[in-house]
């Protein structure tokens, strides 16, 4: 049940790339106070929209949804409170969840404490994954919970409940499993958010990972081999502890950067072998979730990540190295 709820939340996230732009919001508290006739991106520690919107992707400590919202709700955080109709899905994983208003589509729910309140009108199917279910409302399709406990006022066309164990090793899988989602969000989030403010520097990273693939993922292989051992030999003495820091922050900075230029240009290569174009973040989500989905592959996953890895350090690597050549080349005297 958690693993399916895990999938489906990671693949629901390439459904904004329908959309033709976005609009974001970032700070310490992010509030929508005016009509937005455009779909919103919102990063905070509280993140507020108090008047209509497109469509919505929030992360944050707090979300509260208090206008209406004309197509899908995606978010993650603390707490996540949904007070005003949702014309499309709503997918929303969290600490605790509220939902509190009609949701034109499906719904699918991961957290540790839902609340579905007497107001909620669901019109298609949902799916809850929870520590604890408190139902009110009406789903006019299928309902599925899985918790380990359910308070089951409301109605539904048809309900399924599996009733979850609590072992303290299912509850640490349990946070283990939210975490991994909370993190993939935040790696796709992190993607976005490069992809606007560096646009140039990004696509020719995501150029380099689709120009000579197999020697961009020997140099990446080899530049993480070698980053790691370097680091490991600056920590032995004391006075190269400083510059180890350094060398080890920076290769995992690097790693975490490779598999979103990968996950960009994987988007890329599979519009266009279909013949069709996208706006550029809309490569990005859709090579990223195939990229999420295929890393939980058993044992085939773990191949694919080394790949994605070695691919986009070593196109990393490239894109440094000409950089640097087109820079001292412009330094040189005419």
């Amino acid at each position: 049940m958690r693993r399916t709820a895990i999938l489906c939340i990671l693949i629901v996230l390439v459904l904004p790339a329908a959309v033709q732009g976005l609009v974001f919001g970032n700070g310490d508290q992010v509030r929508f106070d005016q009509k937005v006739d455009d779909d919103v991106f919102a990063l905070g520690r509280q993140v507020s929209v108090n008047a209509p919107v497109k469509s919505l992707i929030a992360v944050g400590g707090e979300v509260r949804v208090n206008a209406p919202v004309e197509g899908d709700v995606i978010s993650a955080g603390g707490t996540i409170s949904i007070n005003a109709p949702v014309g499309g899905k709503v997918v929303l994983a969290g600490g605790t969840v509220i939902l509190n208003s009609s949701v034109g589509r499906n719904v699918l729910v991961y957290a540790a404490d839902v609340v579905i309140t007497r107001d909620t009108v669901i019109g298609d199917d949902a799916l809850v994954s929870a520590g604890k279910v408190t139902y009110n409302g009406e789903v006019k399709g299928n309902l599925t919970v899985s918790s380990q406990q359910f308070i089951d006022n409301g109605k539904a066309g048809h309900l399924s409940y599996t009733r979850e164990s609590s072992t303290p090793g299912e509850d640490i899988l349990g946070f283990l499993s939210l975490a991994v989602i909370l993190f993939s969000i935040g790696m796709g989030i992190l993607g976005l958010v490069i992809l606007r403010l560096t646009a140039g520097l990004f696509k020719l990273v995501e150029g380099e990972v689709r120009t000579r693939p197999v020697v961009k993922f020997l140099a990446g292989l080899g530049g993480i081999l070698g980053g790691i051992v370097l680091t490991v030999l600056l920590a032995i003495t004391l006075v190269g502890i400083p510059l180890a820091l350094c060398t080890g922050l920076g290769l995992v900075a690097a790693l975490l950067l490779s598999t979103l230029f990968v996950s960009s240009s994987l988007g890329r290569v599979i519009v266009t072998r279909i013949g069709r174009t996208m706006k550029e973040w809309q490569y990005f989500l859709l090579g990223f979730v195939i990229l999420q989905v295929s890393f939980r592959i058993p044992y085939v996953g773990l191949v694919i990540l080394v790949i994605s890895l070695s691919l986009g350090f070593g196109a990393l690597m490239y894109a440094l190295a000409a950089c640097r050549a087109g820079i001292s080349g412009d330094e040189r005297p005419g």
